[in-house]
Order: structure tokens, then C-alpha cells, then sequence
């Protein structure tokens, strides 16, 4: 699984589909406590899409403040 904050990876999953899936991380410019917050706080929704066979791409939008 790739994390990353850069939307190609995105355009990557709509064009060629799983294998590999991406994490897009919507957080803007945050800090590395409060992406690790978000991806703690995800913790069952990636497991759950790790897991999934058919989904290339999981969206994580930054936690509210």
C-alpha cells in the first residue's frame, strides 16, 4: 500500500485499478503528530481496505481541529 499526500497516486488507482492501492491523505500542511492522529484514528478503515480485493484507492481527509 502506498501512503502519500500527492494526487497522483490517485489518478494512478482510477487509471490502472489494484494492485497497488494508495492512501491520499487530504491533510494540507500538517504536522507529523496530527497525520499520525488521523492514520491511528483510521486504523480500522485501512485495515478494512487492505484487506479489499476490488478498491485502489482509500481518501483521508484531515481531522477537524
Amino acid at each position: 500500500m502506498i501512503v502519500s499526500k500527492d494526487s497522483d497516486f490517485r489518478q494512478l488507482a482510477f487509471l490502472l485499478g489494484p494492485p497497488p492501492r494508495a492512501l491520499w491523505l487530504r491533510v494540507g500542511n500538517r504536522s507529523t503528530v496530527a497525520i499520525a492522529e488521523l492514520l491511528s484514528s483510521s486504523a480500522d478503515v485501512i485495515a478494512r481496505f487492505a484487506e479489499s480485493e476490488d478498491e485502489a484507492l482509500l481518501v483521508l481527509p484531515a481531522l477537524d481541529s
